[in-house]
């Protein structure tokens, strides 16, 4: 809909309805009526979202392909779990020093040109990394790479937010997780087969280095195309007294009591999680490769399919959520994934672990967009910026500084059923004091 100064208007005419989307209907004419609402609500959306979610959905292609082979490229150079697990904590170290800056930028110049520059940094690092061979030029382009993807990611939810209405913005977010989960099924199938197919022709092992590396070029290539609808996302407008400065950033920061008080329920048991997901998610690779000897072909079609069904149930996370409420929906799917998570860290069952990763993968990431914004609806307007540079800022310090690291000394000293048991006492924790902070706060909506 265009507004009478020729812009797009946030005004959007249609309303997705999830209770609408899966009212009952009879046989085929209920699944191509839900098509149908899906679609129609999509359509709606502002361009820059779609621009957007095209963006992630090819860049999250790049990451899958990158998290199919880049600690198996590592361990291949010739370096242990430990350093693994500090390259594995770099990105959210640049992500612990540029989260605020990056938001400043988003601020002052919108989401354009911070999308733009993390794309190109994101493109220099993933290329050095696919290069190198010394222990110095991994890191050094590893943090170029995370800096990049930490201006990616601080223009998501704001521009997600700026471009979207409260009738359709759980519908905005939950499209987004899941195009990004789905590509996982493209990324990781891509990530899995290149290996093998450069094998063959170069008479090298898959896992060997030559093959990984030519995997990781791959990646650069994806990164590559998805500056396409970066670029063509049209920037507003901002006049002096619009534009957002530190000094107007930092007043968004918590002021009393009150305030700290949200902020501090809901970084807590959000960052304990981002821990023991550290502790373990970055080793999934090495995981399947060390304990069961899975090729690479393998290793990324467990990782695709994973995609596919988190997609699918992520896709119900908001009818559900209307149903039984956010806070109820989110305690119980973390808390129902804990014992999945055991199985992973103590079977020896090829079958049941796969069957376990599937499952532990789908209840931890389908109200993923459900919990984003339930903690967005906690705080004022001008504070959701700084809340979730806050969240980004220790999630990176946890799950990428201190919990591979943590959990690399731990394998080498206790094998992974020591590191992932730590991290199913994590989620365990972490349920409960998300559960005992916020079981009334659907009662109460609109605190701030």
């Amino acid at each position: 809909m265009e507004s009478p100064e020729g812009k797009h208007s946030l005004d959007v005419e249609y309303q997705f309805d999830m209770e609408e989307a899966f009212a009952p209907y009879e046989g085929t004419s209920r699944s191509r009526s839900v098509v149908r609402r899906y679609l129609r609500g999509a359509k709606e959306f502002h361009p820059n979202a779609k621009y957007y979610l095209w963006c992630a959905f090819i860049t999250a292609i790049a990451r899958s392909i990158v998290q199919v082979a880049f600690n198996l490229f590592v361990y291949e150079l010739g370096y242990r779990q430990d350093f693994i697990g500090y390259l594995n904590g770099i990105p959210s170290l640049a992500m612990l020093f540029f989260a605020l800056p990056a938001s400043v930028a988003v601020n002052r110049v919108g989401y354009k040109k911070p999308a733009v520059t993390g794309t190109i940094l994101s493109i220099i690092g993933l290329l050095g990394i696919s290069l190198a061979d010394s222990k110095m030029l991994l890191v050094v382009f590893r943090f170029l790479d995370g800096i990049g993807a930490t201006f990616i990611w601080a223009v998501g939810v704001p521009l997600l937010m700026r471009y979207s209405t409260e009738d359709n913005r759980v519908f905005l977010f939950s499209v987004n997780s899941a195009l990004q989960m789905g590509s996982a099924f493209l990324g990781s199938v891509i990530g899995g087969m290149i290996p093998e197919i450069a094998g063959r022709l170069t008479a090298v092992p898959p896992k060997g280095v030559l093959p990984l590396r030519v995997t990781l070029l791959a990646s650069v290539l994806f990164i590559m195309i998805s500056i396409i609808p970066t670029i063509l996302m049209t920037e507003e407008r901002r006049n002096k007294r619009g534009q957002a400065s530190y000094s107007a950033f930092v007043m968004a920061l918590p002021r009393d009591k009150k305030d700290l008080a949200v902020f501090a329920k809901i970084l807590f048991p959000a960052t304990l999680t981002a821990f023991g997901a550290g502790a373990m998610v970055p080793f999934f690779q090495l995981f399947f490769s060390l304990r069961f000897n899975m090729s690479t072909a393998s290793i990324g079609l467990i990782f695709a399919f994973s995609g596919i069904v988190s997609a699918v149930v992520t896709l119900a996370a908001p009818v559900l959520a209307k149903k039984s409420g956010k806070v109820k929906l989110i305690a119980a799917t973390q808390l129902a994934s804990i014992p999945f998570l055991l199985t992973l860290a103590h079977s020896l069952n090829p079958r049941a672990v796969v069957a376990s990763y599937y499952l532990r993968h789908s209840f931890m990431n389908m109200c993923g967009p459900v919990e984003t914004t339930f903690f967005l609806e906690q705080v004022r307007e001008e504070q959701r910026a700084t809340l979730h540079s806050l969240r980004g800022m220790l999630d990176s310090l946890v799950r990428g500084g201190l919990a591979p690291f943590a959990s690399g000394i731990l394998q080498v000293e206790g094998g992974f059923p020591l590191a992932f048991s730590m991290t199913a006492v994590c989620y365990f924790i972490s349920v409960l004091i998300f559960y005992s902070f916020f079981k009334s706060a659907e009662n109460t909506p609109g605190a701030h």
